[in-house]
């Protein structure tokens, strides 16, 4: 059976950092009983608030008790975290700041966490809300050496998804789309590096893009090609050059591990080109189906028209813009001047909603767009009539003020 003393010693060692640290600041005289006392008072009221928190009665001993644990352990996890370990740190920080601020910054250290992304995914919401993911983590015993595991991983983690979001705009992706599929993060970079370093080894060059399935099949077709002719096969680094410093390092990763990997596969004649594209395409890359292989070249041209009008912005201000133009009897732009949408209610209020004109704008947009398109323009003029024809603001301050929360001014 363990000596009394080395149980002591053993729940000493294991026991809340907290408690080493004031145990620390008595022994070498960092607090004295008066501050013991306003630690004990501060602590008394914090414990009340975190159970109000969390949605406890403050008034049940139990709830007060789970209370006073999460507050030990938010305490000890900010000290602990804080100081590096260092207890003359902890106990100088237990003798200078207020208890309760100890423990919001433990609470801030795991709302910190809380923010980064929880998967390697886009377009993934947090299941739990900000309050029960601190309850699982103070329930569960959140370490130090968890809690940098887990800020480490998740800062990756957002790193790799704000390039991701990076590349996707250089190349005219709309980000909406990889959130809609929730599409694995890695395996975008991926495919926005092949295409940068390889893509202009395409029969047919089709400018910076994120690539469909076909467009990756040529990159692909290119790079055996390249091997057939020439024995070897060469990428571009051009591209690392306009890449932001911060995601270069990621960036290179990325590109050595498609030089080292994938290409000696793709090379390798002795598997068909097709075999290699499938396998690889599932396990390494990612690309959009893209409707418009299926539709006929009028519908592609049409949303060509319409990509090219609104520029890309499907956003409802945008839209919303581009329609109230079309109304008014004026050049469809996206984005209008104060100065122009004043021109376009005179207008409005002169002649009337040029409502047909409306109806010809909408019939130009996709055809699986029409109907939202129409329902968002009904949705909106009805509101707006008032305001057109609102005859008491002569100075158009209230319909311009109307418009500036609806569309773009």
């Amino acid at each position: 059976m363990m000596p009394s003393s080395q149980q002591s010693l053993s729940a000493y060692e294991n026991g809340p950092y907290l408690e080493k640290a004031l145990r620390y600041a008595v022994q070498h005289q960092a607090l004295n009983q008066e501050s013991l006392t306003a630690i004990i008072n501060d602590a008394s009221t914090g414990s009340v608030q975190i159970a109000e928190y969390f949605g406890n009665s403050s008034h049940l001993r139990q709830h007060l008790e789970d209370a006073k644990n999460k507050m030990v352990s938010l305490v000890s996890l900010y000290l602990e975290h804080t100081c590096d370990g260092d207890l003359f740190q902890a106990a100088q920080l237990l003798k200078d700041k207020p208890f309760r601020a100890l423990s919001r910054g433990g609470s801030q250290m795991l709302k910190t966490l809380y923010a980064l992304p929880e998967d390697h995914y886009f377009g993934s919401p947090r299941l739990e809300s900000e309050a029960e993911f601190l309850k699982k983590q103070l329930t569960k015993g959140v370490t130090v050496a968890k809690y940098r595991k887990h800020l480490e991983d998740g800062a990756l983690t957002k790193l790799k998804l704000n390039f991701a979001t990076w590349l996707l705009k250089q190349m005219g992706a709309k980000i909406s789309a990889f959130s809609e599929l929730h599409a694995p993060v890695e395996h975008v970079i991926r495919t926005c590096i092949l295409s940068l370093a390889y893509g202009a080894k395409k029969a047919v060059s089709k400018g910076v893009n994120y690539p469909d399935e076909s467009a990756l099949f040529e990159i692909f077709s290119a790079i055996r090609k390249e091997w057939g002719f020439l024995g070897d096969v060469t990428s571009s680094k051009k591209f690392l050059s306009d890449i932001p410093a911060e995601f270069n390092e990621y960036a290179l990763q990325t590109l050595a591990s498609i030089e080292e990997d994938d290409i000696p596969k793709i090379m390798n004649a002795s598997i068909a080109l097709q075999a290699t594209f499938d396998q690889l395409k599932v396990a390494q890359y990612f690309f959009l189906y893209n409707p418009m292989d299926a539709v006929s070249k009028f519908d592609q041209m049409q949303a060509d028209e319409w990509f090219s009008m609104t520029g890309g912005n499907e956003d409802d201000a945008s839209l919303l813009t581009l329609l109230l133009c079309s109304a008014a009897g004026i050049k469809p732009k996206t984005t209008l001047k104060a100065s122009d949408a004043k021109k376009a209610v005179l207008a409005i209020r002169t002649h009337g909603i040029l409502e047909d004109e409306v109806l010809n704008l909408i019939s130009q947009a996709p055809h699986d767009e029409i109907d939202q398109l129409t329902a968002l323009w009904q949705d909106f003029i009805e509101e707006a009539s008032p305001y057109f024809q609102d005859s008491s603001d002569d100075k158009l301050v209230q319909v311009l003020s109307f418009l500036a929360h609806h569309c773009h001014i």
